[in-house]
């Protein structure tokens, strides 16, 4: 291999492993955190709304329904604050109305909290964009 050639790999090294870095999700992002007083009611930010059909309850299945215009995807894990409660996640399926739903369920935290983190990863096409919004609730015990 040439002089030129070597310099020319050798100074695209670090562009093309940044690029496969962000793009493989090696970056993290800050969730944007909404406020989320009724989850039952209803919880927005912006064209995000997310809401429950009924109270949360551990170990009983609910269904979860997230309106955002556009959506590509919609993904929700469950943690409790402080602390991770294992592998939860979930991959909504988008409905013909647009929303996008998935029956999930919550696992037992063996401290007996009630208060849930709710990370939703969203995919949008336009502009390309993939967001995380965290969102706190609680449930019945």
């Amino acid at each position: 291999m040439s002089r030129k050639r070597l310099a020319v790999v050798l100074a695209s090294a670090p562009v093309l492993v940044a690029y496969f870095w962000l793009r493989l999700g090696g970056a993290t992002v800050e969730p944007s955190v909404i406020p989320c007083e009724d989850i039952v009611r209803g919880c927005r930010h912006g064209d995000l709304e997310i809401r429950t059909m009924t109270t949360p309850t551990v170990m009983q299945a609910f269904e979860l329904r997230v309106l955002l215009p556009e959506a590509e995807s919609v993904q929700a894990s469950f943690d409790m604050r402080d602390m991770q409660m294992g592998l939860n996640r979930y991959r909504l399926q988008q409905q013909p109305d647009g929303s996008w739903r998935a029956m999930v369920t919550l696992p037992v935290c063996v401290s007996r909290s009630s208060d849930w983190v709710m990370t939703l990863d969203i995919k949008r096409p336009t502009p390309p964009l993939k967001a995380q919004y965290a969102l706190e609730f609680s449930v019945q015990p």
